[in-house]
């Protein structure tokens, strides 16, 4: 147990202090604190002692030197256990056992100004060396870096009777050395940016143990942003059924993407992580309807998403098949009571829109990190055929929002806003075309079939013509393009590069 006698208090936030000063004074506990620490407790009439008295010393240089003191540093770093009171007792030193710091707001402030100086302001240095010192000698002096901890700690304190267990102590040591790292990073981070050099530094927390990973052998966990950045993981509220399985995250993530390219409304379903239906529409009711008719088979199983409630009638349809997961907005009480009545299917309530801001793959103890594919085209330049018209022109875009989430070698058939076939993770373009094609069926007249790279031969256009596409749409850029638009033009098949490939590996 560690005795709290004397405290050093140094807080740039005051949110819940009054809370752990009040507790600290019933125990008779010695507070120490600076100039405006000092000033908020005395007027809130909880005794303590100016940090100045104590030094002999008063704040310097615009109060950026006001802790780094030997008669702090050693009563926070002395330990009994080497008889090391003898010492600093000759020197006019008294012992602290509890050290509370939060740190100056550096990220605050680069959020509200492009004033070096002021970031530079905000860079704290006696805190971060006051709460190293007091972690590093967590055997003998409690560490509180942050006020979410406050409650913990007077809870642990109030029931130990104003001592406080070596393991929260621990705690609190491992807590503070992540947060001073946290904000060692941040600094390190901006002014990386601020030359456009990518610094990328990534805190997780493990937020929940998984029962295996993509396969039953392999474990698995949940991680999360440290500090989290949502309430919820990939903002979804987990409101019935089954725990969500590794899959079942990945596939989800993968379907909130695609549902996100789309502002009306639109419905995703997603299996073995590649869309196997995808439409939007003036209703709910239509964009399900389209997208599930794309593929039924594969949509058994398979991650329903919406970007609208979901109402009874889409709720009566999914409750007669089988999903693992829905995802929606909102559900009406009549869908979610219905749905509701299979006890292992996962429905998710998207409570906030977050987008990724970069994807990390592991590289056999490396890293690939990249920024997520947020373009859509770069150009529009018709190589073959009529002039597009304004619906031509809107289908090639709904066409393109799904491309570039298919695994590839992707080739998407589409009509009316709606995926016919769908070829995906083929190693090469011309099986992707021929299933997306075969898969399409007689729909494929007149459609348009979009790839998510250039086509290296004509086979793929030949194949096309088979099914009477109108409008094949790819980025161009390959050495035989003069080839590929000539074996268009002999079916009167329109060829539409628009400069930008979407691999997605």
């Amino acid at each position: 147990m560690i005795t709290i006698k004397r405290a050093l208090i140094s807080v740039s936030s005051k949110e819940h202090l009054l809370e752990l000063a009040k507790k600290l004074s019933q125990h008779q506990v010695e507070i120490i604190a600076t100039n405006r620490t000092y000033q908020y407790l005395t007027e809130n009439q909880i005794p303590c002692v100016l940090l100045s008295t104590y030094t002999g010393y008063p704040e310097m240089i615009h109060g950026r030197v006001k802790t780094l003191h030997p008669k702090v540093f050693a009563g926070i770093l002395a330990r009994n256990q080497y008889g090391e009171m003898e010492e600093i007792a000759s020197h006019g030193i008294r012992k602290f056992d509890l050290v509370c710091v939060n740190l100056y707001p550096f990220h605050e402030a680069t959020q509200h100004s492009d004033n070096e100086e002021k970031w530079l302001d905000e860079i704290d240095i006696g805190g971060v060396s006051l709460l190293r010192a007091s972690a590093k000698n967590y055997h003998e002096c409690v560490t509180l870096s942050d006020p979410a901890d406050y409650s913990g700690f007077i809870q642990v304190y109030s029931d130990n009777n104003g001592s406080v267990p070596l393991e929260f102590s621990l705690t609190c040591m491992r807590n503070t050395f992540l947060r001073t790292s946290q904000y060692d990073a941040q600094i390190a981070q901006q002014f990386f940016n601020r030359e456009n050099e990518r610094l990328s530094v990534l805190y997780l927390q493990k937020n929940t143990e998984l029962r295996y990973g993509e396969n039953p052998h392999q474990k698995a966990a949940l991680w999360t942003p440290y500090p989290p950045t949502s309430e919820y993981p990939m903002g979804l509220r987990f409101i019935h059924g089954k725990e969500m399985s590794y899959n079942n995250y990945l596939d989800t993530s993968m379907g909130l993407k695609l549902l996100d390219e789309f502002e009306r409304p639109a419905s995703v379903i997603v299996k073995h992580n590649n869309p196997c239906g995808c439409a939007e529409a003036d209703s709910l009711q239509n964009a399900y309807e389209q997208s599930y008719s794309c593929d039924p088979v594969s949509a058994y199983g398979g991650i329903f998403l919406f970007n609208r409630s979901v109402t009874e009638s889409i709720a009566q349809h999914i409750h007669e098949h089988f999903a693992e997961v829905i995802v929606a907005p909102s559900f009406d009480e009549k869908a979610l009571s219905l749905l509701e009545q299979k006890k292992n299917v996962r429905i998710l309530l998207r409570e906030e829109v977050l987008h990724p801001l970069q994807e990390v793959k592991s590289l056999h103890q490396s890293y690939l990190i990249q920024t997520p594919d947020s373009k859509l085209l770069s150009e529009i330049k018709v190589m073959t055929g009529e002039t597009l018209t304004l619906e031509d022109m809107e289908e090639i875009e709904f066409g393109l929002k799904v491309v570039k989430h298919v695994k590839s070698n992707a080739i998407v058939v589409t009509n009316h806003h709606t995926t016919l076939g769908i070829g995906s993770g083929q190693p090469n373009r011309i099986n992707s075309t021929r299933f997306s094609l075969s898969q399409a069926g007689d729909k494929a007249k007149g459609a348009i079939l979009s790839s998510d790279a250039f086509f290296p031969f004509p086979d793929s256009v030949v194949e096309a013509s088979k099914y009477g596409i109108r409008i094949i749409v790819e980025p161009g850029g390959s050495i035989r393009d003069t080839e590929i638009i000539d074996e268009a033009k002999k079916h009167a098949i329109i060829i539409v590069f628009t400069g930008l490939r979407h691999f997605l590996h």
